[in-house]
């Protein structure tokens, strides 16, 4: 295969990562539609770093993707300005995204540096009635209760807040039958795109 050959294969696994995030905003049904958000937990109470007393850990949460820009390489998720990842994001804001699509045996990680700003009265008013309440309620997430029904839900506008995440690395890994392919594509680069050992 020659060097063009190459370059050429790597385009079209680039188009195919944005085919696959476009379709997970399109339909609710696709891979990419509910991809994993890993950040850097908080330091828990007692202010340890170690993860075996409460300390910083790992955190990995399902987020539904709602946007993808291609253009922007922007990704938008959103989420309850109380939750705790965006006290996390706050604290570092570099997170991985991971998505995996079992039937086409890929695996999509998206490396990004995380802006977050309040959602506006516009994007409020494209959230569905029923998935509103995810953006409010009393404790806040994550509060500790001794019932389920101490939790009440709540719409509020005020805590509806926007995750866009900026993409510095697409890594692409293909478990093919006979030969797994991995590359690595890069904003710094051009997202010209590299072929790593699988």
């Amino acid at each position: 295969m020659t060097e063009t050959d190459h370059c050429a294969r790597l385009a079209d696994l680039y188009e195919d990562v944005w085919q696959r995030l476009g379709r997970g905003v399109a339909d609710r049904r696709a891979p990419a539609r509910h991809p994993v958000l890993a950040t850097v937990g908080e330091a828990r109470p007692g202010g340890t770093r170690d993860p075996d007393q409460g300390g910083f850990a790992g955190e990995a949460r399902i987020v539904v993707l709602r946007e993808a820009d291609k253009a922007l390489g922007r990704l938008t998720i959103h989420t309850d300005e109380a939750s705790g990842k965006v006290a996390e994001i706050r604290a570092l804001p570099w997170a991985t995204l991971l998505v995996w699509d079992v039937r086409a045996r890929v695996q999509i990680r998206l490396r990004c540096r995380i802006g977050i700003r309040s959602g506006t009265q516009a994007e409020w008013a494209r959230v569905p009635d029923p998935s509103r309440r995810a953006y409010g309620g009393a404790p806040p997430p994550g509060t500790p209760i001794s019932a389920p029904d101490e939790y009440v839900p709540d719409a509020d506008p005020a805590r509806f807040t926007v995750l866009e995440a900026d993409i510095a690395e697409i890594e692409l890994l293909h478990l093919g039958q006979e030969q797994h392919l991995r590359a690595v594509f890069r904003r710094t680069d051009g997202w010209r795109g590299a072929w790593l050992a699988p």
